[in-house]
């Protein structure tokens, strides 16, 4: 895959800030009027919404136009659903932050499903580590749950 190692730096490099938001949330840390957890959870509505647009680049490479549809659709709806769970988190943090690992899991699964129908096709190490990606976020994600519990 072209661009490998910059794709692969800059996505262990973007589990840092959800990393760092977990031990702050652990060490009950604020920044401002902004709690660690709160931090968090915007910090995922951004890249929830990052690769709800990276699914709308790839729904142009789609040979069948009826999953290509389907993959635009898709990604609207999972870049509001990022937005939601932002709007949601300003009271309900849990509610956002359930709601934001949701989307995590549905974009990968999005992108496991389509895998097949690319011009090109995506290889499976890319998709190893989309699923490492993921499977930190969303470990994180429970971290924090459990946190504010």
């Amino acid at each position: 895959m072209i661009h490998s190692r910059v794709i692969n730096s800059l996505g262990y490099a973007g589990l840092l800030p959800f990393l760092a938001a977990v031990w702050a949330a652990y060490a009950e840390l604020s920044f401002g009027a902004w709690s660690a957890p709160h931090l968090f959870l915007s910090y995922g509505v951004i890249i929830l919404s990052f690769l709800a647009g990276a699914l709308w680049g790839k729904a142009k490479e789609l040979e069948e136009p009826n999953v290509g549809r389907l993959l635009l659709i898709g990604s609207n709806v999972f870049a509001l659903t990022a937005w939601l769970a932002g709007l949601l988190g300003r009271d309900y943090l849990s509610a956002g932050l359930l709601l934001s690992m949701t989307g995590f899991i549905l974009v990968y699964l999005v992108e496991h499903k389509t895998r097949g129908l690319q011009q090109q096709g995506m290889d499976s190490a890319y998709l190893k580590f989309r699923l490492t990606l993921t499977s930190v976020v969303c470990l994180a994600h429970l971290a924090v749950i459990a946190l504010i519990q």
